[in-house]
């Protein structure tokens, strides 16, 4: 609340005299700042109990209880879509449609493109399972990365059939696989070294 302090008032001088007018005071103001302080206060803890908060996101991976005897399922070729990643986060794919003769050499994807294949592939063929093969030298973001992807496809199918699921499978890289990505990088010359120019001294 504000305050005004007023002067007393003097006693008048008689007229005449050829002395100068002495100034008028002025009024001064005083401002309470105690009830804007509590309203301050009330407001900041209004926010602080109403506020959401941003909490931790974490990954979902759901996991088989430890003493389940787990059955092998027999799947065929043209459901797969494997899935390589090497230690230099360089992504393969492989897939064998029905009808057609196995691919001789994995093909090579960008990162920003995974997403997609992964839509198109679950839409040609139904109850899709990705087998996700990365090399133990590879950054643990790239497989974060890759399962992002995999989960935020499967959300997408799930707005349209809630029962949808999307099947992946974690496994070892085994030496195939190793020598397979190798041949597709020698291919596609990702990741040779430069050839010396020739003309050196003798």
């Amino acid at each position: 609340m504000g305050a005004v302090d007023v002067p007393q008032k003097e006693s008048k001088q008689k007229k005449g005299g050829g002395g100068l007018k002495r100034p008028k005071k002025r009024i001064g103001i005083r401002i309470d700042m105690t009830p804007m302080v509590d309203i301050a206060f009330l407001l900041l803890i209004f926010y602080m109990v109403t506020t959401v908060f941003s909490m931790p996101q974490s990954m979902e991976v759901n996991l088989p209880p430890k003493d389940s005897i787990v059955k092998p399922q027999n799947i065929k070729r043209s459901r797969l879509l494997e899935v390589m990643v090497d230690a230099d986060a360089n992504i393969f794919w492989m897939h064998t449609p029905p009808g057609t003769e196995p691919m001789e050499l994995p093909q090579y994807i960008e990162m920003d493109k995974f997403r997609q294949l992964i839509i198109d592939k679950n839409q040609e063929i139904a109850k899709l399972v990705i087998v996700l093969r990365i090399d133990p030298k590879c950054h643990y973001e790239m497989m974060v990365n890759i399962i992002d992807d995999i989960q935020v496809t499967e959300r997408l199918f799930k707005q349209a059939d809630p029962e949808w699921s999307q099947r992946f499978s974690l496994q070892d890289l085994t030496e195939w696989e190793f020598q397979l990505m190798e041949q597709a990088k020698a291919a596609m010359g990702i990741g040779q070294p430069v050839a010396e120019e020739a003309g050196g001294t003798s």
